[in-house]
């Protein structure tokens, strides 16, 4: 495990050396054009300033957990032509700071100082048919999908994708094995043993207009043993048995900055069903499970117009909720997959944003949220993104989980507060001159609410700076 900013800040330097050298090997090769073959090579090295505020939101002064702090982040990558039909690439991290700093842009929720990552690491076999869009692919690979509040991770697996003009498909097995990073030793509890099954379909019903289904579904295949032995680490709030996930979204390129449409709008429904237990031990150290039957549902709806159209100028609203409450043997709050980043163009410029907060970010789980936006962009080149979200809970007794916020709710009040976001980026670097950079800057506060109580801040902050280049 890797617990030393400073000699993870040195690993990092040794790397750079060395991918200078892969980079000389790559262009000396460009005109082979036997196989394997080597198609692309690049390094993304980014530098970030990180400033954040309290995330006990000054309810404990004896531990506060203020920041700031400076890190390097360095992704190579590499994509290969195996053969006529076969493909691979490989993607790993090497990142570092000068203190615990969150990376919730990356993985959500975690902490750390520096660590080394297998990213993606995959194959992809294109010889099944005659279809240029059809494949099978294996391996570890960033599973995505435009919205993030599903799948945003890297994970281990084996799908089959399709993907034509006006329809594009993919199913599949996952199991998240490992993280495959230095500093994190194994996977929390409630993510051990799970193994997955997804699909989603996208149809192009209409020009620009698409019918969006995703299903997934979770099955934990250890026993309860397996929970003990992890009792000395801490046991989760709830562990999954067995849950299905279900949604529909109809959209009209809500997620494309280059649309010029001057109307675009955004709806999407999802239910999750099945089993799940809450966990605990005794005085004695034996343990006990509660199974709960979960049924839960939440609705997320966008509206955007588009007010000028070169530089596009946009304003737009969202309405998102999840269901909350828990009654003893069942479970109507509804949770995601645990695959989710929560982060997406959904401002309708390049720039990525997290869905309910900058400064915030809870889990979509018993929350109301209203959010209202303005966005100006020359599309390809800079955006600028103005952000206002306002916050309640579903049951005010239930709970929410958060990446960026610790402190847990008094119970007299279903008010969570408001926050306000600022996303500005250039990306001015095209990968061929060496002064050419791109430049991002999220910054946030949050507002806590009555449902934190009077002990709370008036506010907590979150600022990241980012200088990126590849190479």
């Amino acid at each position: 495990m890797v617990n030393n900013g400073t000699t993870g800040m040195a690993g990092l330097l040794m790397v750079l050396g060395c991918l200078g050298t892969t980079t000389s090997w790559a262009q000396d090769d460009e005109t082979d054009t036997s196989y394997p073959k080597l198609l692309d090579y690049n390094t993304r090295a980014k530098l970030s300033l990180i400033s954040e505020g309290d995330r006990k939101l000054g309810t404990n002064p004896d531990s506060s957990t203020k920041s700031d702090e400076v890190a390097l982040d360095l992704k190579p990558e590499w994509v290969w032509q195996l053969s006529e039909h076969w493909r691979s690439k490989l993607r790993v991290q090497a990142f570092g700071a000068t203190g615990q700093v969150d990376v919730s842009d990356e993985i959500g929720g975690t902490e750390t100082d520096a660590f080394f990552a297998l990213r993606e690491f995959w194959f992809d076999y294109n010889g099944l048919t005659d279809y240029p869009g059809e494949s099978i692919r294996f391996g570890r690979e960033r599973l995505q999908e435009d919205t993030g509040l599903w799948w945003d991770d890297d994970i281990t697996l084996t799908r089959w994708i399709f993907n034509t003009t006006l329809l594009d498909t993919t199913v599949g097995i996952a199991n998240k094995i490992s993280e495959v990073r230095t500093d994190v030793s194994e996977l929390p509890v409630e993510e051990q043993d799970i193994a997955r099954v997804f699909g989603q379909t996208r149809w192009q019903w209409h020009k620009d207009h698409y019918l969006t289904f995703l299903v997934t579904h979770a099955e934990r295949y250890s026993n309860d043993r397996d929970l003990a032995a992890e009792g000395d680490n801490g046991l989760p709030e709830r562990v999954t048995d067995s849950l299905t996930w279900a949604g529909t979204r109809a959209d009209n390129a809500y997620f494309d900055w280059h649309s010029r449409s001057w109307f675009q709008y955004l709806v999407s429904v999802a239910a999750v069903n099945g089993d799940q237990s809450r966990v605990d031990t005794s005085d004695t150290g034996a343990l006990s499970r509660q199974e709960q039957d979960v049924s839960g549902w939440a609705a997320d709806i966008g509206l955007r117009a588009q007010l000028v159209e070169s530089p596009r100028w946009t304003a737009g609203v969202h309405g998102a909720i999840a269901s909350g409450g828990d009654n003893g043997d069942e479970s109507d709050a509804f949770r995601q997959t645990g695959l989710e980043s929560n982060r997406s163009r959904y401002t309708g410029t390049r720039s990525q944003v997290a869905r309910f907060g900058e400064a915030f970010q809870p889990e979509w789980s018993n929350l109301k949220t209203v959010t209202a936006y303005t966005a100006l962009s020359n599309r390809d080149q800079w955006a600028a993104n103005l952000i206002y979200h306002r916050y309640w809970l579903d049951d005010r007794f239930g709970t929410v989980t958060f990446d960026l916020v610790e402190p847990g709710f008094t119970g007299t009040s279903d008010d969570l507060g408001e926050s306000v976001d600022l996303v500005l980026g250039y990306y001015g670097d095209d990968g061929a001159a060496w002064n050419t950079f791109d430049v991002r800057l999220r910054g946030g506060v949050f507002f806590p609410g009555d449902a934190y109580g009077p002990g709370a801040d008036d506010a907590r902050h979150r600022v990241v700076l980012d200088v990126a280049k590849r190479f």
